[in-house]
């Protein structure tokens, strides 16, 4: 039974998709050879609707190029692709600010607005970047590519510069790298001043001695400096801080990206932290592996851009499949499509379908490929016009039409083709407008917005003026954050300090011993030791008395046998914990990261690794931040665990000592917490 009656395109914009395909060439691309001529009835009686068809744009000759820098493959501004782009630009710009018409699915007429425009291309080529580029250029929200490939995106190629700064300074494309970025305010010329002095120590030592002679040099400087000082987190830190990091503009790294990117950049931005802590997952837990990984990485992101955003979407027509939009401008067609493929090809033979081996070039056919490859052109061919009806029949109200070319009459069976033919069987019922503009339908009319946000206003209730109770969200909150810990003293600038571990901080020493802690009870007893040695040798900037020191406070725990139970059977390092208990307080929840978790089918003991020094010997006496924390964990797990008890233990790597925590000491913490 047929389908007739369309509810989305209005009579006019249906009445030229009949007329498209009313030749039984073009109507086998739908219905088959045995199919009837399809025929549309359109539910919108009354509504106007126009298919519009412009000039093509042709390639005028390049001008000469004088400068010896200027880019070869460049196009200039008089290329056909730059005009259009452009052109289609102004044309949405000038809709919007005339206010032009277009109607909601309830029929009531309304003003269009940037997101009431779907233009769609044959592929994501220079065409479809240089629309996106129009658009911004001419201020229009742009909702950016239906399709982020985020190893191929310039963000994605910033921040691992970053990395590999902060890894490797004397990388001196590297240093370029960043310092071209958008990071910093260092250009072309800036940049070739500051390397053309430079001494065979590296640009990055070059940058230090002469931070001070330029504004924007000195801000590149306290940048990478930031970068170097991160190197030593955990690498979704490292990227958050500098991200997150404030500059002497008052701009964040993500905002500086932003005003150099735009808006769409974005969503690159929070891709490139997902694959971070994705690779993290993946063993990338030190800044080195994780750049390893991100640089093998090949990952495609598919944007929804269905929706009411405000902006002005741009994609191809296989990805707009099932979407509509009042106004659909198609720009790409011009191109014909060919077949290609193997040349190895099906023909019908009298006992059946054959593989007949063809020859490159169609002037050494016989007549059995010749016919072979008819068919595959055929196909081809009904495939194109298979999309030319999807690209046609996404428009509610009105579809533009353009197209670029050479001096040369387009070639046959291209879009633009197929489209002015029709034009031409229509006769009197199209219109000629100003510069060699067709229309088929109906003029749009204009609503100035002011008289359309009048009769779009709609009183807003009281709940939506009443502030949310405090309790009907949760606050999440880091258990190790929930209370401030004691402030330790500074140590004098002056202080020397004794033992290997003099000159780490507190926080340095104590994430590499973790680090040990994390990952060689994984490994057999006889590999442990080199594997500490090799973990602790990329840190380039420890002597060998620390490494000894730390591997020592580690060993130290792994081979007392009181600990056996921390890394035995049932255990597990890292485990991230999110979730909420009676005990917390009111409409908070909790997300951390256990440091050990031992789960058997009697108990269930969380352990928590702690390397302050000299360490406590009775749990009194510990931190009340860490009392509180391992409080959460507990509460949290025995949520989880209801049949099991749950027990509680501080490991202190100076020692070391393993240091149950009461169970009175953590009800005491969660109730001064409330």
């Amino acid at each position: 039974m047929p389908l007739e009656t369309s509810y989305r395109s209005t009579e006019a914009v249906l009445s030229f998709v009949d007329e498209v395909f009313a030749t039984p060439e073009r109507a086998r691309a739908l219905v088959g050879e045995t199919g009837e001529i399809p025929h549309h009835t359109a539910a919108r009686q009354g509504q106007p609707g126009a298919v519009e068809l412009w000039p093509l744009f042709v390639d005028e000759a390049p001008p000469e190029r004088d400068a010896w820098t200027d880019p070869v493959d460049q196009e200039g501004t008089a290329s056909a692709r730059k005009r259009m782009a452009q052109t289609l630009a102004l044309e949405i710009k000038r809709q919007v600010e005339s206010g032009a018409v277009v109607f909601d699915k309830s029929g009531s007429a309304r003003p269009c607005g940037y997101g009431d425009f779907l233009i769609l291309v044959r592929r994501r080529d220079a065409t479809f970047e240089e629309i996106i580029r129009a658009l911004k250029a001419d201020g229009a929200p742009v909702a950016g590519a239906d399709r982020l490939k985020l190893s191929q995106h310039i963000v994605f190629d910033d921040l691992k510069a970053l990395a590999r700064f902060a890894l490797f300074p004397g990388d001196d494309l590297t240093v370029a790298e960043v310092l071209r970025g958008p990071f910093c305010d260092v250009d072309e010329d800036s940049l070739f001043d500051l390397a053309g002095l430079k001494d065979r120590k590296g640009l990055w030592r070059e940058l230090k001695r002469r931070a001070g002679e330029r504004p924007e040099w000195g801000g590149a400087r306290d940048l990478l400096r930031a970068a170097r000082d991160a190197r030593d987190l955990d690498p979704f830190g490292f990227f958050s801080r500098l991200l997150n990091r404030v500059d002497a503009t008052g701009q964040s790294g993500r905002a500086r990206i932003l005003t150099r990117l735009g808006r769409e950049a974005e969503e690159a931005i929070d891709e490139t932290l997902n694959q971070v802590l994705a690779a993290e997952g993946r063993g990338g837990t030190d800044l080195e592996t994780c750049l390893a990984l991100l640089e093998a990485a090949d990952v495609e992101v598919k944007r929804e851009l269905e929706g009411p955003r405000g902006e002005v979407r741009v994609m191809t027509v296989h990805g707009a499949k099932g979407l509509e939009a009042p106004v659909v401008i198609l720009p790409d067609t011009t191109m014909k499509a060919k077949a290609q493929g193997p040349s190895l090809m099906p023909v019908a033979t009298e006992s059946g379908e054959a593989w007949l081996m063809c020859p490159g070039s169609s002037k050494e056919d016989c007549p059995a490929s010749a016919d072979a490859r008819a068919a595959r052109e055929a196909r081809v061919g009904d495939e194109s016009l298979r999309l030319l009806y999807v690209a046609l029949t996404r428009a509610r109200d009105r579809v533009i039409v353009m197209g670029r070319g050479s001096k040369r009459a387009p070639e046959a069976g291209d879009w633009w083709s197929v489209i002015e033919e029709t034009f031409d069987r229509l006769g009197d019922q199209v219109r000629e407008l100003d510069g060699g503009v067709r229309r088929y339908g109906a003029d749009p009319d204009s609503l100035p917005a002011a008289v359309a946000a009048a009769q779009m206003r709609a009183e807003t209730p009281d709940w939506a003026h009443t502030n949310p109770p405090r309790d009907a969200a949760a606050r999440f909150a880091s258990p190790s954050q929930m209370q401030e810990q004691k402030r330790i003293p500074a140590p004098s600038p002056l202080a020397r300090g004794e033992g290997p571990g003099a000159g780490l901080g507190r926080f340095r020493r104590g994430d590499l011993i973790h680090r040990l802690l994390e990952r060689l009870p994984d490994l057999p007893s006889p590999d442990r030791p080199d594997a500490a040695r090799r973990m602790l040798a990329r840190e380039r900037d420890l002597t060998d008395d620390q490494r000894a020191e730390m591997i020592a406070a580690a060993f130290g725990v792994l081979d007392d046998a009181r600990f056996a139970p921390v890394f035995g059977p049932g255990s597990r390092a890292e485990v991230a914990l999110t979730g909420t208990a009676p005990d917390l307080p009111s409409g908070v929840s909790i997300s951390g990261r256990i440091d050990r978790l031992v789960v058997t089918p009697q108990r269930v003991l969380v352990v928590d690794f702690k390397s302050n020094r000299p360490a406590p010997d009775w749990a009194e006496d510990a931190d009340p931040a860490y009392i509180l924390q391992m409080a959460i964990y507990a509460a949290v797990l025995r949520r989880l665990y209801p049949d099991r008890a749950v027990e509680a233990a501080l490991v202190w790597t100076d020692g070391p000592k393993l240091m149950a925590v009461p169970q009175d000491l953590m009800d005491a913490a969660l109730e001064n917490a409330r």
